[in-house]
């Protein structure tokens, strides 16, 4: 069951409620047409009693009536969070705070770095949700009972997740690392990342052979953590890592990384880089 927010009022009143709630479960539903382009279209909140479709179609402004997505008492609960920061930026144009993002968590925890949240609610709750209306027109009005009875199902499994897998986290010393990646995140959220071409000072076989040492590093710290490799240092980040690297120095690149990763990883890299540091 849901009930649909379709109006100012109904928000404004909405708002005032959610803001009471120690934790929520959020996801969203948008269209995003080029990078710079995104256009949210459904809200979907869950407040251990009760799960809220919010349509910002029919809403349009907000005005000051989110203010649950940004007040730092009230955890929002997300699976995969980035495109969900944007999309919520398009419409009230601030960035969230105090996330918890069940994707990350899985990764932080061993799982899967890329696991959807139908998928690890199958993987965690032996439950099958129905993936039918994934790819719909969340735009066009009126929305079928299919759809929003998809979306209100997005929701519905978050903040059980998020009470097993805080705990895990915080029993393994982990939830900090969760937290600075999830506050990573959001200081990147509308940022670009710049393509690194491959620096000058390097030959391709150079590089190759460090990219295997920091590779196998990352392998090494990723089984004695049991954080997924992936989230620990993708490949395709540790290129780009490289490459800065040997552009402005050890230092300075470090400066780049979060620091639980350079807790991890600070003196292995020390040992593999060192000779491009200025």
């Amino acid at each position: 069951m849901f009930t649909l927010i379709e109006s100012l009022d109904d928000l404004k009143f909405l708002n005032q409620e959610l803001l009471k709630r120690p934790y929520l479960g959020v996801d969203t539903e948008f269209r995003r047409t080029t990078k710079y382009n995104m256009k949210l279209a459904l809200l979907q909140v869950n407040d251990s009693e009760e799960i809220y479709l919010i349509d910002p179609i029919e809403i349009g402004d907000p005005e000051d009536h989110s203010s649950f997505l940004k007040d730092g008492n009230v955890k929002k609960i997300f699976h995969s969070c980035k495109e969900d920061i944007e999309a919520v930026y398009a419409w009230t144009g601030f960035l969230m705070t105090n996330l918890f993002d069940t994707q990350l968590a899985n990764a932080f925890l061993g799982g899967a770095f890329s696991i959807g949240y139908q998928g690890l609610v199958d993987e965690s709750m032996d439950l099958v949700i129905d993936k039918g209306e994934t790819r719909s027109n969340w735009v066009r009005r009126p929305l079928t009972d299919s759809q929003l009875n998809y979306a209100a199902s997005d929701v519905e499994f978050l903040i059980q997740l998020y009470s097993e897998q805080s705990a895990a986290l915080q029993k393994l010393n982990k939830l900090e690392y969760h937290d600075e990646e999830v506050s990573s995140l959001l200081s990147r959220a509308l940022n670009d990342n710049p393509i690194v071409e491959r620096a000058a000072s390097l030959s391709k076989s150079e590089e190759r052979n460090i990219l295997n040492k920091f590779n196998d590093t990352v392998l090494t710290v990723s089984e004695e953590t049991g954080i997924n490799p992936t989230l620990l240092f993708s490949k395709k980040g540790q290129k780009e890592f490289l490459r800065l690297v040997v552009e402005i120095g050890l230092a300075e690149g470090l400066k780049e990384l979060t620091n639980w990763r350079i807790d991890l990883l600070n003196d292995s890299l020390q040992e593999i880089l060192r000779e491009f540091e200025r």
